[in-house]
């Protein structure tokens, strides 16, 4: 294998890595959401003892953003598909208002809809974005 073609797939399976980490990060965040009620239901004693949902929300926040952003970015900077542009803007969107607001507007069970409707939104964006890098190969310009 030469020099170049080991240098041309490294960014590839990086931003292929890069938007499975953000597949896995918005899933952990829906699970999260899904989760939790049955297990304070069934456990009560669990609610005292898991972090607070408002900090839960922004420590996921904090992870989903630059992840997410940078494998967007490079993706739709080489295949141009609108599509991801347009889920991943309204994935991310909604997840940071929901972590930073949504509680207040939405309340509690609001909440969690809306999070795991942006968490979808976004898991999508991830997988269209893999879709469209791995049918080219993001080899175009």
């Amino acid at each position: 294998m030469s020099d170049d073609t080991k240098h041309s797939t490294e960014p590839h399976s990086r931003e292929r890595w890069l938007d499975g980490m953000a597949v896995i990060f918005s899933g952990t965040c829906m699970v999260h959401c899904l989760v939790l009620p049955l297990l304070v239901t069934v456990f009560p004693i669990v609610q005292g003892s898991l972090l607070d949902e408002q900090q839960f929300h922004l420590i996921m926040l904090l992870l989903i953003l630059p992840t997410s952003l940078i494998a967007l970015t490079i993706g739709c900077r080489k295949h141009k598909d609108r599509l991801t542009l347009i889920l991943g803007t309204i994935g991310l969107s909604v997840l940071t208002f929901t972590a930073l607001f949504g509680h207040d507007v939405f309340g509690f069970q609001g909440e969690r809809i809306v999070t795991t409707f942006g968490g979808l939104v976004l898991a999508l964006a991830h997988i269209q974005n893999f879709r469209c890098c791995r049918s080219v190969d993001c080899q175009h310009d």
